[in-house]
């Protein structure tokens, strides 16, 4: 019931603002329009507003449309007046055409830039490091994550999508660390042949490694009366060193405090300004009382994570499908209605913030994928606009339609390798 509730939320939302993006830019334009569509085929329900425009929600759940008057469809354009004529999309200036062609992905963007900002508000501030340990281990040590083949890494959503581009990969791919307790670098390295993931396990997993959720180590709070507090440490701190230790994260911090117990010292920045603390060796009654619960996001700084999440997630899904259509990127690894049916029932099932982030990704690949440039999708209509708009004459019909037939046979066979992909996984 889950899968169905999560499919059914994320058609509605995803195809219903796409579209909105079309029709919005196209009403702000004055630009004539037939009719507003989620779904295609045969109506289950309409109704049309003021201005004549249907809006309808259709049978068959594949996307959906804004259909504009056309001059070719004499029938309806000739019930026009000479005045509306003027406002029909096909007759109005290439910008404004673009634009509403346009307006569908950057709608999808927008969204998505929402929903991250929305997120971020009430998520901790993240560490700007990647704490991990390495699986199977006998100790317990945690080492921080630096690259993967040179690439930085910053935080665990960027260790995975780096490991997952070296899909298809060929030759020695490398991670390197640094060991946080013995203060050395580390290297994993693996000589791959074709690179390939376990669709239920993490990228990192393959490396044998574990990455943590990690935030930045601020004092959120100090125990009345305690040792932290008697030597004049303060809430809001960032501890930047314990001992020899140079500190990145509240698991490395909490990892070295709860050794208190012989004399050691602490340096925190404290308003711009690095302060050194020693702290005396712990006698019986004592403790520490330093809490270091995350730090939440300002309303700023949510808005700067929802813009980076948006252009991260942008810059990535395009180099994707770059990658796959260019073959380095397998196709196998593509997921279709039925997996994303999966995931979004599965992140429903786990709580509101993890449906959310996939509906703002999912939001991100709508868009994305709806400006490659094939005719059926609104990059190959903006590529026509730009051709037409260069040669200053239009594209002949009978090409038009014959690369959109092309492209709707890509499309309709990508959608059902994707499904059978997809079925074969979950069975």
């Amino acid at each position: 019931m889950s899968i169905l509730i999560g499919i059914v939320i994320l058609f509605l939302v995803l195809v219903t603002f796409h579209e909105y993006g079309h029709y919005s830019v196209a009403r702000f334009f004055k630009i004539k329009i037939l009719k507003f569509s989620i779904g295609f085929g045969p109506d289950i329900f309409n109704w049309r507003n003021k201005d004549g425009i249907k809006f309808s929600l259709s049978a068959l759940p594949f996307g959906g449309y804004v259909a504009f008057h056309d001059p070719a469809d004499i029938a309806n354009y000739s019930k026009l007046s000479s005045n509306d004529k003027k406002y029909v999309l096909a007759n109005r200036p290439a910008f404004e055409k673009g634009l509403v062609t346009l307006a569908g992905p950057f709608f999808n963007f927008v969204l998505s830039f929402f929903i991250f900002a929305f997120v971020g508000f009430f998520m901790p501030r993240e560490s700007d490091i990647v704490t991990a340990k390495i699986l199977d281990s006998e100790d317990e040590k945690l080492y921080q994550v630096l690259n993967v083949n040179d690439v930085p890494i910053k935080n665990a959503q960027e260790l995975e999508i780096e490991l997952f581009k070296n899909s298809g990969f060929t030759g020695n791919l490398q991670i390197d660390l640094f060991d946080y307790q013995d203060q050395k670098n580390l290297t994993i390295d693996k000589n791959v042949t074709n690179l390939s993931f376990p669709q239920d396990k993490s990228p990192s997993s393959f490396f044998n490694l574990s990455p943590f959720l990690d935030y930045s180590p601020y004092i959120s709070s100090l125990t009345e009366s305690s040792v932290a507090e008697n030597i004049g440490l303060e809430e809001g701190d960032l501890i930047t060193g314990i001992n020899d230790y140079k500190i990145f994260s509240t698991i490395q911090a909490n990892q070295l405090l709860n050794q208190y117990g012989i004399s050691f010292y602490i340096t925190v920045l404290r308003d711009g300004k690095s302060l050194f603390f020693i702290l005396p060796a712990k006698n019986e009654g004592e403790f520490l009382g330093i809490s270091l619960i995350p730090d939440k996001n300002s309303f700023f700084d949510s808005l700067a994570y929802g813009a980076n999440q948006t252009v991260f997630w942008i810059t990535n899904t395009f180099n994707f499908l770059i990658r796959t259509f260019t073959g380095s990127l397998g196709l196998d690894n593509l997921s279709g209605p039925v997996g994303i049916a999966k995931v979004a029932g599965d992140s429903l099932s786990s709580g509101l913030i993890p449906y959310l982030l996939l509906l703002a990704i999912l939001s991100i690949s709508l868009g994305a994928f709806n400006l490659l440039p094939l005719p059926m999708l609104d990059g190959g209509q903006f590529l026509f606009i730009l051709v037409e708009e260069l040669k200053g004459s239009p594209i002949n019909l009978k090409l038009k339609a014959a690369l959109f037939n092309l492209s709707y046979l890509l499309i309709i066979s990508l959608t059902i390798f994707v499904v059978i992909n997809d079925i074969g996984r979950l069975a």
